[in-house]
């Protein structure tokens, strides 16, 4: 049974690097992940990366959105919760609240 089975995972800065990487080993894991940045090529990338990892679509949220908002924080989590039903998993990477 893998780690991460049954369980939801939004991860910020998932666009690339460390963010990706996470992402990645969650989702390969068995967790339901959201992966979010603010570039959507980047983004899509990642997404590419899981499904080669051979995690069904369903199981990955792609989100565009920009979290240093109150807006995108709100559209973020209500995204994760409405496709997957709960969040039990919150990685934030490489995020400066000013």
């Amino acid at each position: 049974m893998a780690r991460f089975s049954g369980k939801v995972a939004i991860v910020t800065g998932s666009s690339n690097g460390i963010g990706r990487a996470t992402a990645v080993l969650l989702a390969s894991e068995g967790a339901q992940v959201t992966i979010t940045g603010r570039d959507s090529a980047r983004l899509e990338d990642t997404r590419q990366a899981i499904l080669k990892e051979g995690v069904s679509e369903a199981n990955v949220n792609a989100i565009v959105v920009d979290v240093t908002s109150p807006d995108g924080l709100d559209l973020l989590i209500s995204s994760t919760v409405a496709k997957f039903g709960k969040l039990n998993i919150l990685e934030v990477i490489e995020v400066l609240l000013c």
